[in-house]
């Protein structure tokens, strides 16, 4: 190589590092510093990581030009324009992922994008698709462009060494130690605006001392959590065989579960044909997902189990013991999805058991609004056209009030609303600024799906059904509209994104608002813990002495337990409702220590007096279906042997 083109390549790395400063200026943003220490840590975090995000294009590109620059120049430039233009799209994806979110790049999005129907779940509009494809070519062909002022640089200055000089890496480095004490210090003093600067820098390398700050006599002011981590080993699922003895009369069941469904869309203007049969069931006002995703959601609701548990099952591909009662007594099935089979994964492991002509699949070149009227049409017919002698269960997901939220003209009774989503033009500010349009979406949508449940309820209720059949109608998490700072769902475990509606309607029970106060609800006490996290898998964990006596020290304590995605089945969180229900930014994180949200104060406990669980609806339906096992065996539950809601 000449050392024109050496001078060459130094300069257009310098100014790679000036554009990646550029891009990711917007992690500093979402960081909001809220004073001038948090500035200056965020500034020093900024300036370094910028180069940190870059430094595998760098590398490789170095390790290029000493391999092939010589034969193949043109091979090499076009290499190192992809290398650092795929490092510009990772760094623009993310920010605007933590940006709208709250959460960076990680396993869930890789599944997302990786999973077929995960992208198209999204519901992006053809203009977004059109912005983000643009964006995407200007990032990749950003690094060619800087190639022309790196050759101006080296032209006109052909005697000056430009590029990263010995001060400039003197520098990053004295930085990179400064901002990671800082870190450290923070972390000890519980210092929120730095620990919040710290939340907003993907991969971020956080340094702890506790253990020194403890010998020099530093108080850790950090508030209290505990966490167990999950045992590793093959599923030992359920932990006894079930002993079931068939009802001489089985009772039908019907779940309808939407997506995003959260408490206060359950209205009489809003959802009226739910209210009203809410009227004749059991209405669970104060009821909490077992997780702030559909995976999770939907794990902790047909499994009676926590929603961490998720990976392990799907790992395995097994399904619940609730649906091994049901084809053990010949049931009839129809189950069906405006979403997609694939994405989230339904067929597996929720429905593993599930025969493939009993999984239904809809129409994905329909809109989700239309998805979810013929479906609702497809059950009725499914319900008016079976096979009488025999009992049946249907599973109906609806996918209107996921985000884009989806409605025809007709169920449009909020307005004005947000007449088109563009991801791609869509910031925390735009939605500040248009949140109320946006959640008027979100109204319309859920009263779209009501709708399509009344049509189903009408059907049961014209078969002359509703005296023998089981009715669960809930969300399987909740949605966020910037209350506590964010939009969506995934970021947090505030009340917005766990917080669901609860319907469920069990011939022979009188209705009800069926409600437990708070110290009695998912108190966890250690049995149960040990029986969830040692029994579940085999071999048995063995935990340490220290952990078992944390543990003991708040057994009487009343807590939460919401699981998210997470990059690691055996991270696992328990939540103190006497803090409130906390959210955090990023999921359950690898390095099993709970980081709690910094965006928002925590709720108020008060603000919560009343509390069940989707964890608390399989150990109330298993008894009715004749299975004579104490919850114990199978499922987790507030009460150790006994249905949650009283006969």
């Amino acid at each position: 190589m000449t050392d024109v083109s050496r001078k060459m390549l130094s300069a257009w790395w310098l100014l790679n590092y000036g554009f990646s400063l550029l891009l990711s200026f917007s992690f500093l943003e979402n960081g909001l510093p809220g004073d001038w220490r948090a500035w200056l840590y965020g500034v020093a975090v900024w300036l370094t990581y910028a180069l940190v995000y870059i430094l595998p294009a760098i590398a490789l590109s170095y390790l290029a030009w000493r391999l092939f620059y010589r034969r193949w120049p043109r091979l090499f430039w076009m290499l190192a324009v992809l290398l650092f233009g795929v490092s510009y799209l990772l760094i623009f994806a993310d920010g605007r992922l933590y940006g709208l979110f709250g959460f960076h790049i990680n396993s869930f999005v890789i599944n997302l994008v990786t999973t077929p129907g995960g992208i198209d779940s999204l519901g992006s509009s053809g203009e977004a698709e059109l912005v983000f494809a643009a964006i995407a070519v200007v990032l990749l062909l950003a690094p060619a462009l800087l190639l022309l002022p790196a050759h101006w640089l080296v032209r006109h200055h052909p005697r000056s060494r430009i590029g990263f000089s010995r001060k400039l890496i003197l520098l990053l480095v004295l930085l990179a130690v400064g901002e990671r004490l800082a870190y450290g210090i923070s972390r000890l003093e519980y210092y929120q605006p730095v620990l919040k600067v710290a939340d907003a820098f993907p991969l971020y390398n956080r340094v702890r001392f506790k253990s020194l700050a403890m010998k020099l006599g530093y108080e850790n002011k950090r508030p209290r959590s505990v966490s167990a981590g999950m045992a590793k080993g093959d599923l030992n699922y359920p932990l006894k065989p079930l002993e079931v003895v068939p009802p001489q009369k089985p009772m039908n069941m019907v779940w309808l579960v939407a997506e995003s469904l959260r408490w206060d869309m359950l209205t009489p203007q809003i959802m009226p044909n739910t209210w009203k049969f809410a009227g004749r069931s059991l209405k669970l006002d104060q009821h909490m997902s077992g997780g702030n995703g559909t995976r999770q959601g939907l794990f902790s609701l047909m499994y009676g189990l926590y929603g961490a548990y998720w990976n392990a099952f799907l790992g395995a591909n097994r399904g619940p013991v609730l649906l091994d009662v049901l084809k053990d007594q010949g049931y009839q099935f129809y189950m069906t999805t405006s979403a997609s089979f694939t994405y989230p994964e339904f067929d597996r492991p929720l429905f593993a058991a599930i025969d493939a002509k009993d999984l239904h699949h809809a129409d994905m070149s329909l809109k989700p609004w239309q998805r979810d009227i013929d479906n609702a049409g497809a059950v009725n017919r499914f319900i008016t056209e079976r096979d009488k002698s025999k009992p049946f269960m249907s599973f109906f997901f609806f996918e209107s009030t996921h985000a884009r939220y989806d409605f025809p003209d007709s169920s449009a009774i909020a307005s004005p609303y947000l007449k088109d989503v563009n991801y791609a033009l869509m910031s925390r500010e735009s939605l500040k600024k248009d949140v109320g349009e946006f959640k008027n979406r979100y109204i319309n949508a859920s009263h779209h799906v009501d709708l399509q449940i009344g049509r189903i309820l009408d059907t049961l209720e014209e078969q002359g059904l509703l005296e023998n059949t089981i009715v669960v109608i809930t969300g399987d998490h909740g949605e966020e509209f910037m209350e506590k700072g964010h939009w969506g769902h995934n970021a947090g475990f505030h009340e917005e994104q766990i917080h669901v509606p609860m319907v469920l309607h069990i011939p022979g029970r009188a209705p009800q608002a069926c409600l437990r106060p708070r110290d009695r609800f998912w108190d966890i006490p250690v049995p149960k813990i040990d029986s969830a996290f040692d029994n579940l898998f085999v071999p048995q964990p063995s935990w340490s002495p220290s952990t078992t006596q944390q543990l003991r020290k708040l057994v009487a304590a009343p807590y939460l337990a919401p699981n998210d995605w997470t990059p690691r089945s055996e991270a696992y969180f328990v939540f103190p409702l006497a803090q409130g229900t906390p959210g955090k930014q990023c999921g359950l994180a690898a390095t099993g220590v709970y980081q709690p949200s910094l965006r928002s104060p925590w709720l108020a406990a008060e603000e919560i007096p009343w509390l069940t669980s989707h964890m608390d609806i399989i150990p109330t339906l298993m008894p009715l279906l004749g299975v004579k096992n104490p919850v114990a065996d199978y499922a987790v539950s507030a009460q150790e042997s006994t249905p949650v809601f009283p006969t």
